[in-house]
């Protein structure tokens, strides 16, 4: 359950945090998730591509279809590729990787933060 809701919070954050600041604070926005909502790094860092990805995804779909994609068909024909639909892709990637990555950071830091548990052995004392 915490995984949905990291996924849906990294999503809210992945959207509306490109409208006010840079497009590289979703890695921030998620790595604050992630700090604050215990998870395993693995699952941390899935979160954040399947958050970034699917904001990403959406964002430029709709950006790239209410234009009429006439930007990207240039793009798509200055360097070489056969359908403008691969700019979304690449876009796509790069958004759910810094995400990912950010999430991960998140964390990561919150591991090395928290404070570290003693194992039953460093309890017994041989004295």
């Amino acid at each position: 359950m915490k995984f949905i809701i990291k996924i849906f919070l990294m999503g809210i954050l992945s959207y509306l945090l490109p409208f006010y600041f840079a497009w590289w604070t979703i890695a921030l926005g998620a790595g604050l998730i992630s700090l604050l909502i215990r998870g395993s790094n693995f699952n941390s860092f899935n979160g954040g591509v399947i958050a970034g990805g699917l904001v990403w995804f959406y964002l430029s779909f709709t950006i790239d279809s209410a234009t009429n994609s006439i930007l990207s068909e240039k793009i798509a024909l200055l360097i070489n590729l056969t359908d403008s639909i691969w700019l979304i892709y690449a876009s796509t990637l790069i958004g759910a990787l810094v995400t990912g990555l950010g999430s991960l950071t998140g964390s990561l830091l919150r591991s090395i933060l928290s404070p570290k548990k003693m194992s039953r052995n460093e309890y017994v004392s041989y004295s």
